[in-house]
């Protein structure tokens, strides 16, 4: 199963994206997918910045407070993508309790030196496969992830390449 990163779910939507293909590619495979609550609300996030939600509102006759749902239902659905729960608190000492995400996340910190939204990803991760999903890989588009290898999660990081075709561009 692939945990996939934001990051390839918006490049397969940017057409100016040099990594729209590769991630299309990525999110079309007939494979096990998932995601978690951090990326749909990256991805509200974007959406809810552009201009698409406006135009989808009118062309759809939908409510407003009912589009962003939508549109995410859609993309989860299109992409078959499955949403992974990571509920719970784990306890941290002299912090106390903390979502499980936040707490992996604080855990991994030191050892992974990672940007914040790049550790959320990897502790979603952890969770999700301590949890019982079956992950094998991390797919994103984010270079920093490049070259780590998250060892204690048996989890490798699969970075999404730029089409060649459009390298240049």
């Amino acid at each position: 199963m692939k945990y996939i990163d934001t990051s390839v779910i918006l490049a397969a939507l940017d057409p100016l994206d040099p990594r729209q293909k590769p991630a299309r590619e990525i999110l079309e495979r007939n494979e096990d997918k998932v995601i978690s609550e951090l990326v749909i609300l990256e991805l509200a996030s974007v959406l809810t910045r552009r201009e698409i939600l406006k135009k989808l509102k009118r062309k759809l006759g939908l409510r407003e407070e009912l589009i962003l749902p939508t549109v995410l239902l859609y993309l989860m659905k299109r992409f078959k993508l499955c949403y992974g729960k990571a509920n719970g608190h784990l306890k941290i000492p002299e912090l106390g309790e903390l979502y499980t995400p936040i707490a992996t996340a604080i855990s991994i910190s030191q050892k992974l030196r990672l940007k914040t939204l790049d550790l959320l990803h990897v502790a979603y991760a952890k969770v999700l496969k301590i949890r019982g999903e079956s992950i094998d890989t991390l797919i994103t588009a984010d270079e920093d992830l490049a070259n780590k290898v998250i060892k204690e999660l048996d989890i490798r990081v699969e970075v999404l390449k730029k089409n060649i075709s459009q390298k240049g561009l």
